[in-house]
């Protein structure tokens, strides 16, 4: 499940993909404040997150009166599973099973476990899927 981080986080970058594709040749800075004036949150929160996908290389920031924030690149180069992994941390239903954020179960034997089966194909169904969409697939009608 999402956390209200990892889905304040897409609305905000589907806030800045749709300006990214209105200007196309120059960025188009966008405020904390437009950011939640287009999809309603929290401005505290979203300054948090605003500044975890900085830190993460998704989006990029500038201060002052024609400062904001922007995509760090092409919408549909930013991919969910990126943000998910920033936001939430592993995807996979188990650590036992993460690519990113593998641990060992302390008392299971993995090859013996059918859990442990059943959620790499769990984990492999979202991956195919998080991994193959990006942010411009939150904008297309």
């Amino acid at each position: 499940m999402l956390t209200k981080k990892a889905q304040y986080a897409f609305r905000a970058l589907t806030v800045l993909a749709k300006r990214q594709a209105q200007e196309e040749d120059a960025t188009l800075w966008t405020s904390a404040r437009d950011i939640v004036d287009a999809s309603p949150m929290s401005l505290k929160f979203l300054e948090q997150i605003l500044v975890d996908l900085k830190a993460g290389g998704i989006i990029k920031s500038r201060r002052g009166p024609a400062g904001g924030h922007a995509l760090s690149g092409p919408a549909e180069d930013i991919l969910l599973a990126k943000v998910i992994r920033l936001m939430d941390g592993p995807i996979a239903p188990l650590s036992c099973v993460s690519l990113h954020f593998y641990e060992r179960c302390e008392d299971c034997v993995e090859e013996d476990c059918g859990l442990h089966r059943m959620m790499v194909e769990v984990r492999d169904a979202q991956l195919s899927v998080l991994e193959s969409r990006s942010v411009v697939d939150l904008i297309k009608s």
